[in-house]
């Protein structure tokens, strides 16, 4: 029986009959029919949600990739009052850690802060691997090739997060994705450098850092997909940001640094903290509340790279940038291999 068909006559049989139990029975069946019906067409209301969800979650890592594309500007900031790039990777990680405190006590107290032992392994690998060994390999090819080719080899990172996808998670990697990808790496090549290919310099030390970066960046989404489910994302990026900072303490000794800022106090903490909650809180918090929605995780990566196109945005819009044809053309292929990737089916969709 059809829905509509089912309800005219329902109609029909409510102006007409006083027997309350009779139409009580009749919508019982009426809508009995309508269950059947979806189970038999298979769209039913809970395929639809889900669509709905996991198109919302990859909107969520576009969001995300927008915030860590004004990460240039709080750089810039703190290099003005003499930090170096690891020295500003350590206040990004910390002070967010610090900031999420704060908003778990608001969000839900101590039982936040819970975590059992394995989610702390990962949280630990998280933080070790994806955020301090990330930071410090990007930040030794930048000292060593430069921030162009450093930048371009960091773009490797979505081709391992499709080749660890395909062992882990056992997703397809069709015609159209690797041609997604393709697209992808070529626009934020050309995005970076503008066309002007002369800027890349290389060595095997810098190449080995800056190649370790991507990887450990993918490295991100590959841990974090199975994980975002089970615990809140907030105690997750929270204990990963806590490792990641104490790990490059260790490794960087950043109060060297700080002992030789200049400027304000206040400057300084105004940039601080707005490098610790715009690209740092805010992104992951959309981030992994856009990876516990179930998507094709070969796919955030090329998503997310619209960070590259808010990047040169802000450079040309706030730092009087050139805009070259090749920056255009690359702005233009990141946006068309996001297309691709939000067109393809949600039926590849393994894990």
């Amino acid at each position: 029986m059809d829905w509509q068909m089912g309800a005219a006559i329902l109609n029909k049989v409510a102006y007409h009959a006083k027997n309350e139990i009779f139409i009580s029975f009749l919508i019982k069946k009426i809508v009995l029919f309508q269950k059947c019906d979806i189970i038999r067409s298979g769209k039913g209301i809970c395929q639809i949600m889900t669509n709905i969800q996991k198109e919302r979650g990859y909107l969520e890592i576009f969001m995300a990739g927008c915030l860590w594309g004004s990460i240039g500007i709080f750089v810039n900031l703190l290099s003005g009052l003499g930090i170096n790039s690891g020295t500003a990777a350590f206040i990004r990680i910390f002070s967010g850690a610090v900031l999420l405190i704060p908003v778990m006590m608001l969000r839900g107290g101590l039982q936040l802060m819970r975590i059992d032992r394995k989610g702390l392994l990962i949280c630990t690998i998280l933080g070790v691997f994806s955020q301090a060994l990330f930071n410090f390999s990007y930040n030794m090819s930048i000292n060593d090739v430069g921030m162009a080719t450093a930048s371009v080899l960091l773009y490797t990172s979505p081709i391992f997060v499709c080749m660890m996808s395909a062992v882990f998670f056992r997703e397809h990697i069709g015609a159209a994705k690797a041609a997604a990808l393709a697209v992808n790496i070529a626009g934020c090549v050309l995005t970076v450098t503008g066309g002007n290919f002369s800027e890349l310099t290389f060595s095997v030390a810098g190449v080995a850092a800056g190649v370790g970066a991507g990887f450990f960046y993918g490295l991100m989404t590959i841990v974090s997909t199975p994980i975002t489910g089970k615990y809140d994302s907030l105690t997750v990026i929270f204990y990963s940001f806590l490792f990641g900072s104490a790990t490059l303490a260790l490794m960087l000794q950043p109060w060297k640094d700080l002992g030789t800022v200049t400027g304000s106090v206040t400057g300084f903490a105004a940039a601080a903290i707005g490098y610790g909650l715009i690209p740092t809180v805010g992104s992951y918090m959309f981030y992994m509340k856009g990876l516990s929605k179930d998507l094709v995780t070969s796919k955030v990566p090329v998503i997310a790279s619209v960070e590259t196109v808010v990047a040169a945005l802000i450079g040309i819009l706030v730092f009087t940038e050139d805009v070259t044809l090749y920056k255009l053309i690359g702005i233009l292929c990141v946006m068309i291999s996001i297309f691709i990737m939000n067109i393809q089916g949600t039926a590849e969709h393994s894990h």
